[in-house]
C-alpha cells in the first residue's frame, strides 16, 4: 500500500507555486517538489499536486497499487469525489485527473485537515520559493 500526502502552495493570491508530494511505499519515503514558475491561485496549485502525483505514479508503473492520497484542499477532494467542477481552469485540469484516476484500481482521496498535511506542506512551500527564485531570474 501506498501512503500518499499533496499540497500545493502559492506565493500570494496569484503568483508562482509549488507542489508537494510525501510518498510512502514499502516503508521507503520519498519527498518530491516541483516548482512552477506559472502564476496561478492556490485552488490550481492543489489541483496541480494531484495531476503531478498521477503523472509520477504512472512512472512509477504503480497503478495496481492500493494508494491511500490525503490531500488538505476541500476543494480538490470534492470535485473528484462529484467528479464535476464548474469553472475553469479546475474543470479542465479535472477532466485530466479523473481520465487518469480510471487508469487506478485502488486509489482513495481522503480530506485531511492543514495540520495533518504539514510534510507536503513543507514541500510545497519550498517548491513555490525556488519558482519565485526562477522566475526572477
Amino acid at each position: 500500500m501506498l501512503k500518499i500526502a499533496i499540497d500545493g502552495s502559492v506565493d500570494g493570491q496569484f503568483g508562482p507555486a509549488g507542489v508537494g508530494i510525501v510518498l510512502v511505499h514499502n516503508g521507503q519515503q520519498n519527498q518530491l517538489k516541483f516548482p512552477l514558475t506559472v502564476e496561478m491561485d492556490n485552488h490550481e496549485a492543489e489541483f496541480r499536486a494531484l495531476l503531478y502525483l498521477l503523472n509520477e505514479l504512472e512512472n512509477r508503473d504503480l497503478q495496481n497499487e492500493w494508494i491511500l492520497c490525503q490531500t488538505d484542499s476541500k476543494i480538490v477532494f470534492d470535485a473528484v469525489n462529484k467528479r464535476f467542477h464548474k469553472r475553469e481552469p479546475y474543470k479542465s485540469l479535472l477532466k485530466d485527473i479523473l481520465e487518469k484516476l480510471d487508469h487506478f484500481s485502488m486509489f482513495t482521496l481522503k480530506w485531511v485537515p492543514d495540520q495533518a498535511n504539514k510534510g507536503a506542506d513543507n514541500l510545497a512551500r519550498q517548491a513555490m520559493h525556488e519558482a519565485k527564485k526562477m522566475k526572477n531570474t
